[in-house]
């Protein structure tokens, strides 16, 4: 009966692959586990945020304001009632419609801030809009502070003289704002509180860092590395009869 030894001889060609591949797949499952930690750090940062008291943004230090994003705000001032933006492409329940962007002067200092008005739908033509009338009146409004990001970037602003409001945006843009309204505008958006009556549709989507999609891609890599790793093996082992 033939009896047969098992032996570990790596070839050059397997030993180099796996030696490029290997590595490769461990790093890019830990990248994934670092970016899944980045993750929990964010949302670890934005319940805190959530949980403060609200800033009582008339009296804050608004050049720190990058800081309290997802913080409960409260804030006395007027709407610019003249002067409002619908924020296109955005969609609720599957209908297209815009957010309604209103520039709000800030009682007691030189500041504005873009107060986000919610979701409206649109009309059926692009030349017809909703009636997103405010009260100019003096108020106090309380919301939530964001910073949105833009995947994409306004030109250069046109002059006042030359718009027509409401005036539809692609992108959302403090400093392209502040130039067409000649404003000293706040890096921020707030988000109107959903019990405020100045406002339409607002269901503001909290933040999720996808963390388990982070986690998932991790064990893909971290599997593909231990077949890589079996593989190796497999085609280095030789048997021999005795």
């Amino acid at each position: 009966m033939a009896r047969f030894n098992y032996s570990f001889k790596p070839t050059l060609v397997p030993t180099l692959a796996f030696l490029v591949v290997f590595p490769v797949l461990l790093s890019l499952g830990n990248w994934q586990l670092n970016r899944a930690e980045e993750k929990r750090e964010i949302e670890r940062g934005v319940a805190e945020a959530m949980a403060k008291p609200a800033l009582l943004l008339n009296q804050a230090n608004l050049d720190l304001l990058s800081q309290q994003v997802y913080r409960p705000v409260h804030l006395e001032g007027r709407f610019d009632a003249e002067h409002q933006y619908l924020w296109d492409n955005k969609t609720f329940k599957g209908k297209p419609g815009y957010q309604v962007l209103t520039p709000f002067r800030i009682e007691g200092t030189q500041k504005s801030v873009i107060v986000n008005r919610g979701w409206v739908p649109i009309l059926g033509r692009r030349d017809e809009y909703p009636d997103i009338s405010v009260s100019a009146e003096p108020i106090v409004i309380e919301g939530v502070i964001k910073m949105p990001s833009n995947a994409i970037q306004l030109a250069e602003p046109n002059s006042i003289e030359s718009l027509s409001f409401p005036f539809v945006l692609q992108a959302f843009e403090p400093s392209v704002i502040a130039k067409q309204l000649d404003l000293d505008m706040l890096p921020i958006m707030v988000e109107l509180s959903k019990d405020d009556p100045q406002g339409f549709v607002r269901e503001w989507q909290p933040y999720y860092g996808k963390i388990g999609k982070h986690i998932g891609y991790a064990v893909q890599w971290f599997i593909m590395a231990l077949i890589a790793l079996f593989l190796y093996i497999k085609l280095n082992i030789r048997r021999q009869a005795h």
